[in-house]
């Protein structure tokens, strides 16, 4: 691939927006996932990483989605946990993160 043709591709604004559509069609998603991680955090949890909550989410909740071949795709774990911690005062800095392109 040529420098001049992969210039044009933006791997993060395709998956921001990807991850901004996904989260418009299905904000039940985020409810559940709001939801797991504030329960956790009152069972006593200090920290917990996001994956934890999506595999919970993903076994024990019944639930559809739109918009993606993957009922829960990985790659908006680290929005989703940057939403949850910035949107939810009782979540702040529960979730363990890494340097990726949702901190935007």
């Amino acid at each position: 691939m040529s420098e001049e043709r992969q210039s044009r591709f933006s791997w993060e604004s395709n998956l921001e927006r990807g991850f901004k559509e996904f989260h418009e069609a299905n904000p039940h998603v985020y409810a559940k996932l709001r939801d797991f991680a504030v329960q956790a955090r009152h069972s006593g949890r200090k920290h917990l990483g996001i994956a934890a909550v999506f595999e919970r989410l993903r076994w024990w909740a019944s639930f559809e989605v739109s918009g993606d071949e993957f009922k829960l795709n990985n790659n908006w774990r680290a929005f989703y946990s940057r939403m949850l911690m910035d949107r939810e005062p009782t979540l702040s800095g529960f979730f363990e993160t890494r340097k990726s392109v949702s901190d935007k």
